[in-house]
């Protein structure tokens, strides 16, 4: 125990003889000062080493749909609120690969209306059953506060996720010229 009690305080001391990197594992630091014989100290807020992501480079919806072990397809959709697509089609659609799509400005502000109207912040995470060999269709949308709200469905859920989830899904289907890939 004195080894492992020894070995930790060795692991801190040598983290805190290299300031750069004491400072991104360290949330709070403490500022030594002498004064005399008496000995200051006084708590520094460490700053965070990398700076957050503006959240108008983060996509504000995305659609995804997954394979199924059949001829399901496969595809996700990062929507941008300028109209931006970066589309990723990775089994059984006509459009496969990495792709740069647009989209109106106003229907991505159409989508997160509905997505609004719906209450999609209400929607429980998972409509599941537990059958196997289902696609699911994930839609995520960024919430006013920056996260991301993630609802999955498989089967099972009520009519006014359904609906949201087919609007969602005819909307970008047309943008990725995917003509009713969820068949």
């Amino acid at each position: 125990m004195r080894c492992l009690s020894l070995l930790l305080l060795l692991c801190f001391f040598s983290l805190a003889a290299r300031p750069a990197l004491a400072q991104r594992v360290a949330t709070n630091k403490i500022k030594v000062k002498k004064a005399g014989k008496k000995t200051v100290v006084t708590p520094v807020k460490a700053t965070p080493s990398t700076k957050p992501v503006p959240t108008a480079s983060l996509p504000v919806l995305t659609f995804e749909r997954t394979p199924c072990f059949g001829t399901c397809p496969g595809y996700k959709m990062d929507v941008y609120a300028d109209g931006h697509v970066a589309y990723d089609g990775t089994r059984a659609v006509p459009l496969m690969g990495k792709k740069e799509l647009t989209m109106p400005a106003s229907a991505v502000a159409t989508l997160l209306s509905q997505a609004k109207e719906a209450h999609f912040e209400k929607f429980e995470k998972r409509y599941a059953r537990g059958t196997t060999d289902l696609p699911s269709t994930i839609i995520s949308i960024r919430q006013p506060d920056g996260s991301l709200k993630t609802v999955t469905v498989e089967e099972g859920a009520p009519e006014n996720v359904q609906n949201l989830f087919a609007a969602f899904g005819t909307q970008l289907d047309q943008v990725a010229q995917l003509n009713g890939a969820e068949k």
